[in-house]
Formats: C-alpha cells, sequence, structure tokens
C-alpha cells in the first residue's frame, strides 16, 4: 500500500502527538526543529499528560504504585506514548526517581516481581528497564543487563520443542514445568525498544523464536508454581501470534496492534512468512479507504492506559474521526515497520 495518503490524512487531521510521531519515526525529524518544539508544547498541554503530571510526587515518583493503573509504569508508557521526550521535566524527574526505586518496584505488584525475575519470567526489574528503554534510555546499566537476560531467555525456549515440554496440568490448571523459563510482553517489549543488541546472530536468535512460538499457537494461559502459590506471568499479547484478523473480536484486535508493533520494530514482519501475511491482510483490509483504517472498535483496553491496555492517542473518541486517526496511526506504524529492517 502506498502509506503517503495516510500519512497526509494524519498530518492535516490528528492530534499533534500522532503529528510529532509521524514527523519523528516516519519522517526522522529532528526534535530541536522549531515546528517539532511547538507540537512538543501542545502536547505537554494534553490533558491526559497534564493528568499525569499531577500524579508526580517530591521526589519525581508518579502516583504511588509501580505497576498497574494510575501508577509509574502507566504513566511513564502514556507520556512516551504521546510524544513527550525524556528531558520534559515531569518524564526526567520520573526516569530519575526510577533508578533508585528501591522496594517501590513491589507496589502494585508485590514480592511476585522478584520472583518471575529470579525465574526467567519477566518481573519489576524487566518492567523497569522496558521503561527506560521506552524513553530512549537504553545505554544504563540496568537496561543492557536486562537485555542479555532477554536473549538468554528467548533462547532457552529452542530447546522446548512441544508444549507437552513447556507444562503440565496440576489440580485443573497449567503450569510451567520445573527449569522452563518463557518470554514475557516486557522481554519483548524491550526488545523492540532497544538497538545495541542487534546484531546477525542475535536477530537470527529472535526470529528462530518467535517462529517456535508462532508454531506453539495458540498458547494456553500457563501459570508459574512457587512454593505452593501460582503466578499469572506478564502474558498479555502472547498467547496466539497466528490469529485470523478477519474474525478478531474487539479486545483482540487492541492485543493484535499491541503484539504487530513491537514485531515490526524487532523487524519480523519482513524476516517470517505468517507475520507478512498479518501485515498484507491489514492492508487489503484499509485499501478500500483509501488507507484509513475504519473499521469500527470499541473496547475499554484501547482507551484506558494500564501497563497492558491502552493505544488511544486522541483526547477521545466521540467522534468517529479521532478513532480513524489513532486506529490508522497504529496501522500506519505496522505497514511502515514491514519496509524496515528495524536495525536502527
Amino acid at each position: 500500500m502506498n502509506i503517503n495518503p495516510s500519512i497526509n490524512h494524519l498530518l492535516k487531521f490528528a492530534c499533534p502527538s500522532i503529528q510529532y510521531r509521524i514527523r519523528k519515526e516516519l519522517f526522522l525529524h529532528s526534535t530541536e526543529l522549531p515546528e517539532m518544539k511547538a507540537l512538543q508544547n501542545q502536547i505537554s498541554q494534553d490533558d491526559a499528560v497534564k493528568e499525569v503530571q499531577s500524579w508526580q510526587q517530591p521526589d519525581g515518583w508518579l502516583a504511588w504504585s509501580f505497576h498497574g493503573y494510575k501508577s509509574m509504569e502507566s504513566g511513564i508508557r502514556l507520556l512516551c506514548e504521546k510524544g513527550i521526550e525524556s528531558d520534559n521535566s515531569v518524564l526526567s524527574r520520573a526516569l530519575s526517581a526510577l533508578e533508585c526505586a528501591g522496594d517501590r518496584l513491589e507496589r502494585g505488584i508485590g514480592r511476585v516481581g522478584k520472583i518471575l525475575d529470579d525465574l526467567g519470567f519477566g518481573g519489576s526489574e524487566t518492567i523497569r528497564a522496558y521503561l527506560f528503554a521506552h524513553a530512549g534510555q537504553e545505554k544504563i546499566p540496568e537496561v543492557q543487563n536486562q537485555i542479555i537476560q532477554a536473549l538468554d531467555v528467548f533462547n532457552s525456549i529452542r530447546a522446548l520443542g512441544s508444549m507437552e515440554a513447556i507444562y503440565e496440568i496440576y489440580k485443573d490448571k497449567a503450569i510451567f514445568r520445573p527449569g522452563v523459563r518463557w518470554p514475557s510482553i516486557y522481554h519483548l517489549r524491550l526488545l523492540a525498544f532497544t538497538f545495541s543488541w542487534r546484531n546477525p546472530e542475535n536477530q537470527r536468535l529472535i526470529t528462530d523464536c518467535i517462529q517456535h512460538m508462532l508454531r506453539l499457537s495458540p498458547i494456553p494461559n500457563i501459570h508459574v508454581w512457587y512454593k505452593s502459590q501460582l503466578i499469572a506471568p506478564a502474558s498479555f499479547c502472547m498467547d496466539n501470534f497466528t490469529p485470523d484478523i478477519h474474525s478478531l473480536t474487539d479486545s483482540q484486535w487492541m492485543q493484535w496492534f499491541h503484539r504487530m508493533e513491537l514485531f515490526g520494530r524487532l523487524g519480523l514482519t519482513d524476516r517470517i512468512s505468517e507475520l507478512n501475511e498479518q501485515v498484507q491482510a491489514l492492508d487489503a483490509l484499509m485499501q478500500p479507504s483509501q488507507g484509513l483504517f475504519i473499521k469500527k472498535l470499541f473496547h475499554p483496553y484501547f482507551k484506558k492506559w494500564g501497563s497492558y491496555t491502552g493505544l488511544m492517542l486522541e483526547k477521545d473518541w466521540r467522534l468517529p474521526l479521532r478513532r480513524i486517526n489513532d486506529l490508522t496511526f497504529r496501522s500506519l506504524l505496522i505497514l511502515s515497520e514491514t519496509h524496515c529492517s528495524g536495525d536502527k
């Protein structure tokens, strides 16, 4: 699909966040350009951005929780998605607070976060590293250490040839077998927003692992068994890599957009034919409407920003045009990344 009509529409009708991100991420415009600074000022006045700003504590921490809705995690994620740069005072202070978080990483997730980290399922430290990466802070040791661990977790699943090797049934629940580690959405996000690890060997590793998970799809809901406790890992969006997009529910569409954007950022939509087929199906869906995504999707997953949910950058979807702008932008990210290698 020729994406230029979609871009032209969004640059004319979309909110400042979408316009800013198109110029920055697709056109690679410098953030120092006057028009970019003007857009950044408009974004800082966005109601959702100002709401997050109101959460900020004197030491820079956002809200009280680390994980969940109205949390440090959801606040940083929203600011980054809106296009706020890391030198913005609100985001900068939040990132500084995140560096010395200490026991606050347990807020909203408890000791489960450390358990998931220790067992290789992506917990509090993986979440923290992803947040730094999303804000463009890739070089710090916390991120580099978690990148190494994420690659190791992905590498470990290549020896697991079947679902029988991955989990067993205990009291009607699927639980991971002892010693098994498994990638979470945070491992995927962390690698999607970082670049220092990208060399031919590591990229083959990730391609092979996603193809392996794709062959195993749909993946059931599997818990971690730890000291007589069932723990749910962060498996959001990680259950089915081969859906038929023509039969997705609205909530599944949100997860599809989220997952496919990450795959695009990793360069996988070009390398894996099954993913490329999904991108081509998206392309075909948008062609009759001149490159706009006009399917009427409505679900709280799109609108409510949390650790996992939230993709809406427009202020609301009361006007159909705003919904079209948001969903066209997400589609555009996926379509444009299909023609890039991800090697930035």
